[in-house]
């Protein structure tokens, strides 16, 4: 109810109250105290003024007591007692005698009651002593009015410097309470507006800015420059180094921030490892290269050196062109654009930008939902023996198809999975769920799966494939990991030692796609292949390029004299699948063989071939022909 009414600190108002009412009892108390003292004093002076009335009539009237012991009724008026009326502030005066008789009753002239205010009179009564003996009592009327006023003017000046003393002090302590409050107050919103680890302002007063920035952005026509910066991989070193050299991580680069963007601009910590620049129009032309720079060096740190990239999103309000809102959701945009074309890059929002960006986004969303749901599927193409035509091998290749039916080839989504750093968690899924098929097929037959370059980066790749390969069971000699010209890029010397630790545990290592990448011969005798895959390009362009099947010869005659098994990629016709086999490819794969397959028809196709197997293993003999290629 109070909090209706606008109070919403209920127990402070309750505790003014009360104090204002302490405040108010203390000034009654106060002022009836006053009165009780004022009358008391009042009583004291007219008890002293009686007295010495009483004395000046009992002087002046030496027959007083042959006339209070004489019979009642020949008592006589005061007047021949030698006594004169009694004059202010004794107002009159009655005599009595032991008995209680009235002998003598004297007033002022006028009413009985002549004091200016009959409310402030009052009566003494005292004793009458002659030769020691009480001979009678005299009661005094006397005016206490002059007294009263007097006493009471003291008394209320005295209290209203009481009043104005407890009035000081409840403002005093009333003033005290509202400043320990509002600092209070201050302290709480400074810790609700501020991120505890780096001080900096957090989500909640970042959009208190932002729509400041706003509303003055209107006001003077200028203009507001927003960036949202999201630290790249920020997870993985937390999982990899620690929460601990994660927060500390984000201290040191909000110190960079601060004083890189300096007083002019403001920086906010809006989350976990994002951060938000709320700019002007002058200093926002320079933040862009300021924001990169903040990344240009490591972090060092005790023992620590860590390098750190950025994805930052921009956007610009001018004048008020868009909502605080809108321009949050254009930067929004612009960062989720960075991230998704692979980070460590600044993107400043514009319409063809998000649109190009936005394809992206939806299937970077469908992909991070895979992961979560397990919606990938793996189909399996069959690699046939280029003379027998027989089944040697299956390559499993990954799907994925979306809720509503959309078929998104890998060829759009690895990248981008890439590009999020969602591949080597899809990696090894695919080679897992890869092993425990082929763990199903006849022994003779084994499976290949593509790795990409980015699985080497992590370090764990080894250990993963020994992983999987005993959770499996399957044979290692089975299993053919495929590797693209693109470990060439950089330092190989890494990748090849990953990869001559892979062939440690038995597996063999294929080199796919030879010929599209950078097809240097350099790198060849550098590591030892077990197989080479010459692109489908080159079996396309013999089929009218002189030049193109003398170069395809020659990528054989290479792969025969470094000991590779050597494959065809791309076999689509008849004449593709001769020209394979007259050039001594070991192996081809292609639609003349077969598209993939989903797992759920692999067996009617290995069925049928394991029977030929079985025939050729207990004396059959394989005819070479057509009529022998992989039905699917």
């Amino acid at each position: 109810m109070l909090k209706a009414f606008g109070f919403r600190k209920t127990p402070h108002f309750l505790a003014s109250a009360f104090l204002s009412c302490i405040g108010v009892l203390l000034l009654v108390a106060g002022i009836n105290f006053a009165r009780g003292e004022v009358d008391n004093l009042v009583q004291q002076q007219a008890s002293g003024l009686a007295h010495t009335w009483s004395m000046q009539v009992a002087g002046n009237a030496p027959q007083l007591p042959e006339l209070l012991a004489t019979p009642r009724g020949n008592s006589h008026p005061l007047g021949s007692l030698g006594t004169t009326a009694p004059s202010s502030p004794i107002l009159g005066f009655r005599i009595y005698d032991l008995n209680g008789d009235l002998r003598v009753s004297v007033d002022q002239e006028g009413t009985p009651t002549a004091a200016p205010n009959p409310g402030y009179s009052t009566q003494v009564t005292l004793p009458i002593i002659s030769g020691g003996k009480n001979i009678g009592t005299i009661a005094s009327d006397v005016d206490t009015s002059a007294i009263h006023t007097l006493l009471m003017n003291a008394a209320l000046k005295i209290g209203a410097i009481f009043s104005i003393a407890i009035c000081i002090l409840l403002s005093m302590s009333l003033m005290a309470r509202i400043s320990l409050r509002q600092e209070a107050l201050r302290n709480t919103n400074r810790v609700m507006q501020h991120n505890a680890m780096t001080g900096m302002p957090n989500q909640r007063a970042f959009l208190e800015m932002l729509s400041l920035s706003h509303s003055q952005e209107i006001a003077q026509h200028t203009t507001t420059n927003l960036f949202l910066l999201n630290l790249d991989r920020f997870a993985h070193i937390n999982e990899r180094m620690g929460k601990t050299v994660g927060d500390m991580l984000l201290r040191l680069v909000a110190e960079r921030l601060r004083l890189a963007c300096g007083n002019a601009v403001v920086s906010t910590h809006i989350s976990a490892d994002t951060f938000g620049i709320i700019a002007d129009e002058k200093t926002g032309k320079r933040m862009h290269k300021t924001l990169q720079q903040v990344f240009s060096q490591p972090f060092n740190f005790g023992q620590n050196v860590v390098r750190l990239s950025a994805s930052i999103g921009a956007a610009t309000s001018t004048a008020g062109h868009h909502s605080s809102e809108q321009l949050h959701r254009n930067a929004e945009l612009a960062l989720r654009a960075a991230k998704t074309n692979g980070g460590h890059q600044l993107i400043t929002y514009d319409s063809d930008t998000v649109v190009k960006f936005q394809e992206i986004d939806r299937v970077a969303t469908v992909v991070e939902d895979a992961c979560q749901n397990n919606d990938f599927e793996l189909h399996y193409q069959p690699v046939v023996d280029s003379t027998t035509r027989k089944l040697n091998s299956f390559e499993a290749l990954i799907r994925l198809t979306t809720s509503d039916g959309e078929t998104i080839g890998p060829d759009k989504f690895i990248p981008i999975a890439e590009r999020i750093g969602r591949i080597e968690e899809i990696g090894l899924w695919t080679l897992r769920e890869a092993c425990r098929t082929v763990a199903g097929l006849p022994r003779h037959i084994s499976m290949a799966v593509n790795l990409s370059v980015q699985q080497f980066n992590s370090g764990n790749l080894v250990s993963e494939v020994g992983k999987i390969l005993k959770e499996t069971r399957v044979d290692p000699g089975r299993i053919e990991l495929e590797v693209t010209e693109g470990i060439m890029i950089g330092d190989a010397d890494p990748v090849f030692d990953q990869l001559t630790e892979l062939q440690g545990l038995g597996v063999k290592i294929a080199l796919d796609d030879f010929g599209t990448g950078y097809s240097s011969l350099n790198y060849l005798w550098r590591f030892n292949f077990d197989k080479l895959k010459i692109d489908q390009a080159f079996i396309r362009a013999s089929d009218h390029n002189s030049k193109a099947r003398a170069l395809l010869a020659k990528i054989v005659e290479v792969g025969r004299m470094l000991d590779m098994k050597i494959t065809a990629e791309g076999i689509e016709t008849e004449d593709h699948a001769v020209r394979a086999a007259e050039l001594g490819c070991d192996y081809s794969q292609g639609y003349l063989f077969g598209k993939a397959i989903p797992q759920t028809s692999l067996a009617s196709v290995v069925i049928s071939e394991f029977a030929e197997y079985i025939r050729l293993q207990t004396g059959g003999q394989a005819k070479a022909g057509t009529d022998q290629a992989v039905t699917v």
